[in-house]
């Protein structure tokens, strides 16, 4: 994206330069290939006084379309009015706008390429409905709740762990931090832009292997208790399928209990 951005210094602001910079303003928001305006009011800099008072900014597409709106008509009416009352008091750049592409999103056949890369025995499946909660996903599935495998993202002194719980009792930042030995305040959840820049996949869809970012992995032995689980299989219709064995090879977790104990106080977390 191209910005052309007028800068208005102080000598420019006579006391008719409202009325006239609204005039050229209108004039210029003619020009084709407009795609945004942006305006700002210089309050100063660390220094204190700023030489400029106003800051105009037109955003197009491209350099192409930045150089034809200037050359059309609208463009060269809104320029020569622009010159004549600002004049010499008005600075003109063109700016290049470099913009952070959007995160990849990985997706079930993400998943399923590292599966074949990797040789897990896990299959991904289809219940044909969202899956987004451990109850939801055991009703689509005709199973007990026990048998999903919810994917849980902490950060530890901003290092990054994957904790493996089932069912509706929430995984316990407590027990996490006893095992790593560190404080339970420095123990923290992670956000949902967090689970997605570290593991790749959405909330509600994050599998236990193939994550963007390696990360130490836990699992609560209550996992052990079913021969097959269902977990996140990387998209919000689908889960995967695999044997609890063949996850604890394939993730390497080590097994120390996660889970809360008083199933009453946590209906709340069901993210698979």
């Amino acid at each position: 994206m191209i910005t052309l951005m007028i800068l208005f210094r102080q000598a420019a602001h006579d006391g008719t330069f409202d009325l006239r910079y609204a005039r050229n303003l209108a004039l210029l928001r003619k020009m084709p290939g407009v795609e945004g305006v942006t305006e700002g009011q210089v309050i100063g800099g660390p220094g204190g006084p700023a030489p400029y008072r106003r800051v105009l900014e037109l955003s197009f597409a491209s350099f192409e379309a930045l150089d034809a709106a200037l050359r059309s008509p609208e463009g060269v009416t809104a320029g020569k009015d622009l010159m004549d009352f600002a004049g010499q008091d008005a600075e003109l750049l063109f700016v290049e706008v470099t913009e952070e592409p959007p995160p990849v999103v990985l997706s079930p056949a993400h998943l399923q390429a590292f599966l074949d890369n990797h040789h897990i025995d896990a299959q991904i499946v289809y219940p044909g409905a969202p899956t987004p909660t451990v109850p939801a996903a055991a009703r689509a599935l005709g199973v007990e709740e026990d048998q999903i495998v919810k994917s849980v993202v902490f950060l530890v002194e901003d290092r990054p762990f994957l904790v493996y719980g089932c069912g509706t009792r929430r995984v316990d930042p407590r027990k996490l931090a006893d095992r790593l030995g560190v404080s339970r305040k420095k123990v923290r959840l992670a956000d949902a832009d967090q689970v997605l820049d570290l593991t790749g996949y959405p909330v509600g869809t994050v599998p236990p292997v193939g994550l963007k970012t390696p990360m130490p992995a836990f699992m609560d032995p209550a996992i052990q208790s079913h021969e097959v689980v269902y977990a996140g299989g990387g998209g919000i219709d689908a889960l995967l399928r695999i044997r609890s064995a063949e996850l604890i090879r394939a993730s390497r977790a080590e097994i120390a209990p996660m889970l809360r104990g008083d199933e009453a106080d946590d209906a709340g977390e069901a993210e698979a």
